[in-house]
């Protein structure tokens, strides 16, 4: 006899692609937008992925001749999100949809785990071209090459978005509603956080 552990993963599959759950989704979203929001990102998107991710990443430096350590091209002088402290903040709102819809639901359909290794690949590829070799590699490999970095950046990061979204939990239940109610606009979700 099997398990069943084949099938579990078939019917979980399943219901990834065919169950809409409208207030699930509203959920993630309203977490992306909060933590983006609250980390004062220059983007707020609703549903944010490794691709969308990194092109924010890159777009952020410019040549404004502004030295950071680690980066050899110039960069945005107000707040680089090509340094240490821009990716954690990148990998926050990755992983905010994820702490969010695991806090209240046994398994994730809206939102996946896997954006923020995304991320992090997209970032480790282009890192040369961009000129932050420097940046990526010591926030990667860290100063122990047998330690698992990723992996602790992301359970650190999945751990301060969840944080984030608990300490604010009215918030977020106030973005959720006004964006289940389907006529949110940016503006209305900013309006909801500064409380006007």
């Amino acid at each position: 006899m099997g398990s069943g552990q084949l099938t579990g993963t078939v019917v979980r599959g399943l219901s990834r692609l065919f169950s809409v759950d409208t207030e699930r989704e509203c959920e993630c979203e309203a977490a992306a937008f909060f933590a983006a929001y609250s980390l004062g990102l220059p983007c707020f998107a609703f549903r944010p992925n490794a691709l969308e991710a990194a092109v924010l990443v890159f777009e952020s430096m410019n040549e404004a001749n502004t030295p950071v350590p680690g980066i050899t091209k110039g960069v945005n002088a107000l707040d680089p999100l090509l340094s240490s402290e821009g990716i954690l903040k990148v990998l926050i709102w990755l992983m905010a949809p994820v702490a969010m819809e695991s806090s209240k639901h046994p398994q994730l359909i809206s939102s996946d785990p896997r954006e923020g290794t995304g991320l992090l690949r997209r970032l480790n590829e282009r890192a040369e071209d961009m000129g932050a070799s420097e940046v990526i590699n010591t926030l990667l490999m860290g100063e122990n090459d047998s330690v698992d970095e990723v992996g602790d950046l992301l359970q650190w990061a999945y751990a301060e978005a969840d944080l984030l979204l608990r300490n604010n939990r009215k918030f977020v239940e106030e973005l959720t509603e006004r964006l289940a109610g389907g006529a949110a606009t940016v503006g209305d979700c900013v309006a909801a956080l500064e409380g006007w």
